[in-house]
C-alpha cells in the first residue's frame, strides 16, 4: 500500500510540474531613470483619478473575449495589478512623458490646479491578440464639477502575436495612442 502510496504522490507531482508557468505582465513602458530634483513650484497640477472600467474587466485576469457574450482568463499570464490601477498608471506615465511642462499625479495634491477623469467603456483583447479601448475623459476644476474640456475617442492596435507578452505590448500602445489623445485635450484647453 505504501509503495502505491509512493508511485501516486510521483505521479501527481510529475503531472503538476507540467502546467504552465504563469507570468505577470504590467501595462506601460518602464520609466526612464531621472536622477535629480526637478521643482514643481508654479506648475499646473493635474490629478488623474482612478480610471474606471465595467466591473467584470478589473481583475488582473487577462481576459480575452471569445465570442459576443464570453470572455476567459488567460490560462499563462496575468496583469500585476487590477486592470483599474494598471490603466491609471500607465496613462499617468504617458502623459507625463507628453507633457513635461504639467505635473501629471495619480495622488491627490494639496493643491492641485485641475483633475481628470477616465472612463473605459470597452477594453477588449481578441483571442488573435486585437486590442480595443474605448475611453471618455474629462478635465474638470478642483472641485470635479466645474467642466475646462472633455473628449471621447475609440484606440486599437493588433498585436504581433496572441501571446500574453505580445498583448501586454500592443495594450501599451493604444494607451499611448489614448493618452495622445488626453494630451492634446488639455492642451485645447483643459489647464
Amino acid at each position: 500500500m505504501t509503495r502505491w502510496r509512493g508511485l501516486a504522490m510521483a505521479a501527481l507531482v510529475t503531472g503538476c510540474s507540467s502546467l504552465p508557468i504563469t507570468r505577470i505582465y504590467v501595462l506601460g513602458d518602464p520609466p526612464a531613470p531621472a536622477i535629480g530634483v526637478r521643482s514643481e513650484a508654479g506648475l499646473v497640477v493635474i490629478v488623474l483619478r482612478t480610471v474606471s472600467v465595467p466591473d467584470y474587466l478589473d481583475t488582473t485576469d487577462i481576459l480575452r473575449r471569445s465570442g459576443p457574450n464570453e470572455v476567459i482568463p488567460s490560462p499563462t499570464g496575468r496583469w500585476g495589478e487590477r486592470l483599474s490601477l494598471g490603466l491609471t498608471d500607465a496613462l499617468a506615465s504617458a502623459l507625463s512623458g507628453r507633457l513635461p511642462q504639467l505635473v501629471i499625479t495619480t495622488i491627490p495634491a494639496a493643491e492641485p490646479t485641475r483633475r481628470l477623469f477616465v472612463d473605459v467603456d470597452r477594453a477588449d483583447i481578441g483571442i488573435d491578440g486585437s486590442c480595443l479601448v474605448a475611453a471618455r475623459w474629462r478635465v474638470t476644476g478642483i472641485d470635479g464639477k466645474t467642466m475646462a474640456a472633455s473628449s471621447h475617442g475609440t484606440f486599437g492596435e493588433t498585436a504581433a502575436s496572441s501571446d500574453d507578452s505580445a498583448v501586454a505590448s500592443a495594450m501599451t500602445k493604444v494607451i499611448g495612442r489614448l493618452a495622445e489623445q488626453v494630451a492634446a485635450t488639455i492642451e485645447a484647453g483643459g489647464r
